[in-house]
């Protein structure tokens, strides 16, 4: 029906009603401001982006209205939270995304192995925020991997973390098209992932040795403390603040430091700097900074 649609209760959803709503745009904007932080301005760009992601979930759950949908946000219903999430987030991700990361955090290992506070615990806990379908944390574990020797005996204490529930149950799953694992090195592939069988023969899955590294749980940034029982020695998020606007990527940043530990090393994406700089952090390579030690009146000592 072209710009039209079906919705559960037989209403009939309009993809040009939706883009002409400018003050519903602004109520959903708002919710998606407060909730994940996503700056979605007022633009044509932006009202169609909006319109045509919400004309996939809407029909679905009897909405028809920005006004309806607004409505069922604010009531707290879980299902439509979970599909609108779901819907309006991107998550384009692939094996070994931006390259230099994962040499440098070889690098890292190397620098643990050899720091005492490291070789009494034989622990080191990273945290994945923003994991999207699992590719960046199971870039992370095979790093960690071939890294860390067996012999030594490692613990890795290790979150993957994401707003969206439908992402962490691919991730969970560790199933990808056989394609996604062509650019990882021969040795990784057959050491990592296992070849699916009969109709299953163009996927792949992480084996249970990686998947059992991990914990997946939802988590979502715009939480106004993050309070976790220990601090991390690792801590990746990357390419999910390109969404914020600028005061609150220096509330984000502020909030992963202090879940480092001193020493510690946050990582974001190549197109994210910390402008202005922080004080409890310095740089370290392109988009990895490392934790310095707070004085007491939380200025680096």
């Amino acid at each position: 029906m072209g710009g039209l649609h079906l919705s559960a209760n037989g209403e009939v959803l309009s993809l040009k009603q939706l883009e002409d709503d400018v003050v519903g745009f602004g109520k959903i904007a708002d919710y998606l401001r407060r909730e994940a932080g996503i700056n979605l301005t007022l633009s044509a760009k932006n009202q169609t982006l909006l319109a045509s992601r919400m004309c996939k979930i809407m029909p679905q759950i009897g909405l028809v209205t920005y006004q309806d949908l607004h409505l069922a946000l604010a009531s707290g219903k879980q299902n439509v939270r979970d599909a609108f999430i779901s819907a309006i987030t991107t998550n384009t991700t692939h094996f070994f995304r931006e390259p230099a990361h994962f040499d440098l955090l070889a690098r890292i290992f190397a620098e643990m192995r050899t720091k005492p506070e490291f070789n009494r615990s034989r622990e080191i806990r990273i945290w994945c925020a923003a994991c999207s379908t699992g590719e960046e944390p199971y870039s992370i574990a095979m790093v960690a991997k071939k890294n860390l020797p067996a012999n030594e005996n490692w613990k890795l204490r290790f979150l993957a973390s994401d707003i969206d529930r439908d992402v962490l149950a691919v991730a969970a799953r560790g199933v990808y098209p056989a394609a996604s694992i062509d650019a990882i090195p021969q040795d990784c592939r057959q050491q990592f992932f296992e070849r699916g069988k009969g109709n299953s023969s163009d996927f792949v899955r992480v084996k249970r040795e990686l998947r059992e590294m991990i914990t997946f749980a939802q988590f979502n940034l715009m939480t106004p403390s993050y309070s976790f029982q220990n601090r991390f020695d690792l801590v990746f998020c990357r390419n999910v603040m390109i969404y914020f606007d600028r005061p609150e990527i220096q509330k984000t940043i502020e909030k992963l430091s202090s879940c480092l530990n001193v020493g510690g090393f946050l990582f974001l994406g190549h197109s994210e700097t910390i402008m202005g700089g922080s004080p409890a952090l310095k740089s370290r390579a392109a988009a990895v900074y490392e934790r310095l030690p707070v004085g007491r009146k939380g200025e680096a000592a």
